[in-house]
């Protein structure tokens, strides 16, 4: 008989509709929304944070058994503060599977997640679960994490890692099954995936329409990207993750009192940040809530060059091929084990000519190495979902 499977964790785009929950039922709006003043845009931000997280929902959605339920993480963490519990649950559900990213960070204490999955008894599987810096794991975690790590000793568990140096901190940790596979994002649309590889040696670097993405308002790094690397005469492409939440970047209305088009998912007003001066055209600044949304739009661009790893895998799936630069641990661990083609930012930020440095880079990759590795992890990833008995 087949496992019943719960889903929860990180959500992909579609739970930006659900207006209620009871039980085991979860509510859906039939009306989409349309954030278009900066107090709706700014909300619909911080409801997910960081618009990349959608991705790894949608992934592990896409790679899972069909018959999976998806339910939103804030309704069990309703369900076990309001004293109605989790009972329900326990009764109608074989394993869960609780999507993550880097959960294992310096900066969050995972005392929600701690207390919700304490009280499902079934198995956990841990999805995607990573690190953001290696020194959070050399110091110690916050208690919340600790206690987290604590309750998933406590019974049958399966952690199905980012990279290897998660994976290696966890088998320290005394866990036994931990299988580094990589983020659930890249191998939900594995022939694009594919196809965007095949492209990269021939980008023709300079020329392209170009997409770049990285931390605007932190620091001037895509600033200099676009510089070098947009058309002549052309309108760079940015596109938003959470900036507006985390970085010195703000947006005033414009005349309409809108900040936000939701048709096309361009940013409206006056956009202000560090660094601006530095761009002889300034940046066409596009922020997406619907994946469906954003990976249409890039499908229609030449090259991605992102120093955001979901940024770049969105670009992936629509078959747009990408160069990503490696800028922290976190993307490091995922670049790592993936194989995806990459530079430090390092070795960009110093280069003389960054253009010619990175078509050099391009012409000097093999694709259809790109392409095998790729297919190997993409293998991995599918095995380890059957191997446990949540895979299609």
């Amino acid at each position: 008989m087949r496992p019943r499977i719960l889903v929860t964790g990180i959500p992909g785009h579609y739970t930006r509709l659900a207006n209620g929950a009871q039980g085991l039922s979860v509510s859906y709006s039939e009306r989409q929304k349309q954030p278009e003043t900066k107090e709706e845009f700014l909300q619909e931000l911080r409801n997910i944070s960081n618009t990349g997280n959608y991705l790894i929902g949608e992934g592990a959605l896409r790679a899972i058994a069909p018959h999976a339920k998806q339910v939103p993480f804030w309704h069990l963490y309703n369900c076990s503060q309001n004293g109605v519990g989790l009972d329900e649950f326990n009764a109608n559900f074989d394993i869960c599977v609780f999507t993550c990213a880097n959960l294992l960070r310096k900066g969050l204490s995972a005392d929600a997640e701690a207390e919700v999955l304490g009280k499902l008894k079934m198995p956990i599987v841990m999805l995607g679960i990573g690190l953001q810096n290696r020194r959070d794991l050399e110091n110690s975690l916050p208690e919340g994490t600790k206690r987290l790590l604590d309750v998933l000793k406590e019974r049958e568990h399966y952690f199905l890692t980012r990279g290897f140096e998660t994976a290696g901190f966890l088998k320290d940790q005394g866990f036994s099954y931990v299988q580094p596979t990589g983020c659930p994002s890249i191998y939900l649309m594995p022939h694009n995936m594919r196809a965007s590889l095949k492209k990269l040696p021939n980008v023709p670097v300079g020329k392209a329409r170009t997409i770049f993405s990285g931390y605007l308002g932190a620091n001037h790094d895509c600033i200099v990207d676009a510089a070098a690397l947009a058309p002549e005469g052309s309108r760079p492409q940015y596109v938003i993750q959470d900036e507006f939440l985390h970085f010195d970047m703000n947006v005033e209305a414009n005349g309409d009192g809108r900040v936000y088009d939701s048709a096309s998912g361009t940013m409206l007003g006056e956009l202000s940040y560090p660094g601006t001066e530095r761009l002889k055209t300034p940046f066409d600044v596009r922020t997406f809530f619907d994946t469906n949304q954003w990976r249409a739009w890039a499908s229609s661009m030449d090259f991605n060059f992102g120093r955001r790893f979901h940024g770049s895998i969105i670009a992936m799936q629509a078959a747009v091929p990408s160069l990503m630069v490696a800028v922290d641990d976190r993307m490091r661990e995922m670049l790592g084990y993936t194989g995806l083609p990459a530079i430090d930012a390092v070795e960009v930020d110093k280069a003389e000519n960054r253009a010619e440095f990175v078509a050099d880079h391009l012409a000097g990759l093999n694709a259809s190495e790109l392409v095998d590795r790729y297919s190997d992890r993409e293998r991995t990833f599918r095995s380890a979902l059957r191997e446990i008995g949540i895979g299609q």
